[in-house]
């Protein structure tokens, strides 16, 4: 019988930051010991479309696999996480802010980490070779079900259109920014040509999982390894839940009131 799939999700990995990206910002020193603990406990890190593949196929992934996601494109990547995945030889999968490529992440000023540097075109070619597949991640970084259709359905084309013709190489996987989607956003980036997307969920990724949904696990500063083992083996995670239940669908309408507020404030 198969077992459920860890798929861990990281945004920054750095030494500082404000205060309010707290929650998204990794040590250097923390993720080299979390890394540890997948070489020595017997993980086996597989890029996105890898997974994708073995669920189109209902093939069972290896005992052990597990996937390193990034989302974002920061430049920290390069400096902080790199050097320690190529240290253990662990390929990862990097979600790319394509609008914002050589620029900064000026999506996060609300939080006062508007300036953090992003990758440019240069560095993210060179990532090709070096173990990391890059998927899309928007344009601008929107909740894309707060947007109309058409301005969803742009963002995520002009992404998927931007990396192409950047990396010159096609570009299978998608990350919903902050883990948001409609089923209508989900048919469409599949339509598209995309093999998988990714959510949040904060939950193990079951075999039976939509792989236009795919559930990841938000790693931080405080998992130390007795968190990762009770995390990794399913003790204090759930399996995944469906993506439109009714609790979330109660939260995207407390977004959208939000949303809207602001939009006339």
């Amino acid at each position: 019988m198969a077992r459920p799939v860890p798929i861990l999700l990281y945004h920054s990995v750095d030494t500082a930051c404000a205060a309010a990206y707290r929650p998204w910002m990794v040590s250097p020193k923390r993720f080299a010991r979390q890394m540890a603990y997948l070489a020595k406990n017997g993980y086996r890190p597989v890029s996105a479309s890898t997974l994708a593949a073995c669920r189109a196929a209902g093939t069972p992934p290896r005992p052990g696999t597990v996937l390193i996601t990034f989302d974002d494109g920061l430049r920290d990547f390069v400096t902080g996480a790199l050097p320690i995945l190529k240290r253990f030889g662990f390929p990862a999968t990097l979600f790319v802010v394509s609008g914002h490529v050589g620029g900064t992440s000026r999506w996060l000023s609300n939080i006062g980490e508007g300036e953090r540097p992003m990758l440019n075109w240069t560095e993210l070619r060179e990532l090709g070779e070096q173990g990391v597949q890059c998927g899309a991640h928007t344009s601008s970084h929107p909740q894309l079900d707060l947007l109309s259709p058409a301005a969803a359905a742009d963002e995520i084309v002009r992404s998927k259109s931007a990396l192409e013709d950047g990396l010159g190489k096609p570009i299978d996987a998608f990350a919903y920014p902050h883990g948001y989607a409609t089923a209508a956003i989900r048919r469409f980036v599949k339509d598209i040509g995309f093999t998988s997307a990714f959510r949040v969920a904060n939950a193990l990724s079951s075999p039976e999982e939509d792989r236009f949904a795919l559930s990841r696990i938000t790693m931080r500063e405080d998992m130390d390894d007795n968190e990762m083992a009770r995390l990794l083996s399913g003790r204090t995670l759930r399996v995944a839940p469906p993506p439109d239940r009714l609790v979330a669908l109660g939260w995207r309408l407390v977004r959208r009131l939000h949303h809207g507020l602001g939009m006339r404030a």
